[in-house]
């Protein structure tokens, strides 16, 4: 298992729990069963080397060669509204991509970080490439207290040879963008030092802020956009996000369609 750096002090929740692991189905699945069981506190977070099953939204598979991507899962207590809890992946993207940007700009790589983009409503581009996928799943703990386990998956030091013949036209890699094998319990820290910052501001002012944040940062607001919800596909004008984070698509006929679960293509 590769050497991990796991000392996170400099983070204030997020990590003080830190778990690495060589191998698991999911870190999403292996942390929600811990918390249901009362067997994990708010601010966990486990990492894994490789995923034999992991997933993204709708059930789809993620996969990435041992060692190569950041893969782990967070468990948070967000103190925010079931009907709302779409937001929290909008944070995590947030703090994801912040840790990121942190991350490159540290390390003295020119501008790779310009061409990373957030993707409504769970992922994170570079070059209109698939970077990092999210995936944050909710339910009651052993308490009866709703939480929410973040997990997010970043390809980091794969080459395109290593992604499967289907993603090599749609996925890449940090190293790709870069051609520097990176360091990813550094990134991590930062990631969750991002994230930290984030999640603070949620606890104390709540999360009127997230959806504003989010699309200021994506700068999709008035961009013509493609959306696939279900089955259906709609092109229109990206007007906004609601309170809650679903997107507002204005459709040719001038109506706006509230988004909720599909994502944009």
């Amino acid at each position: 298992m590769t050497s991990w750096d796991i000392n996170t002090s400099g983070t204030h929740l997020l990590g003080k729990s830190l778990r690495i692991i060589e191998v698991t189905e999911s870190t999403n699945t292996l942390l929600r069963a811990e918390v249901e069981l009362g067997r994990a506190e708010e601010g966990a977070v486990v990492v894994a080397e490789h995923q034999t099953i992991g997933r993204g939204r709708r059930d789809r598979r993620w996969e990435a060669p041992p060692g190569k991507a950041l893969l782990f899962s967070a468990l948070l207590y967000p103190k925010i509204k079931p009907d709302r809890t779409q937001l929290v992946g909008l944070m995590v993207s947030l703090g994801v991509l912040g840790g990121i940007e942190k991350f490159l700009i540290h390390s003295a790589i020119r501008n790779p970080q310009s061409a990373i983009a957030l993707k409504w409503p769970n992922d994170i581009l570079a070059n209109g490439h698939k970077l990092c996928g999210i995936l944050c799943e909710t339910g009651f703990d052993s308490k009866g207290q709703q939480f929410v386990v973040a997990g997010v998956g970043l390809n980091v030091n794969q080459t395109e040879d290593e992604f499967p013949l289907e993603l090599r036209r749609t996925a890449t890699s940090l190293y790709i963008m870069t051609g520097a094998v990176l360091p990813r319990d550094r990134i991590l820290k930062a990631i969750l030092s991002a994230l930290d910052g984030y999640y603070e501001r949620l606890q104390s002012e709540g999360e009127r802020w997230i959806a504003p944040t989010w699309l200021d940062s994506a700068g999709i607001l008035g961009q013509r956009v493609e959306v696939l919800d279900r089955d259906e596909k709609m092109s229109g004008i990206c007007d906004g996000l609601e309170a809650d984070g679903a997107l507002r698509l204005k459709l040719p006929d001038g109506t706006v369609r509230r988004i909720y679960s599909g994502e944009i293509g």
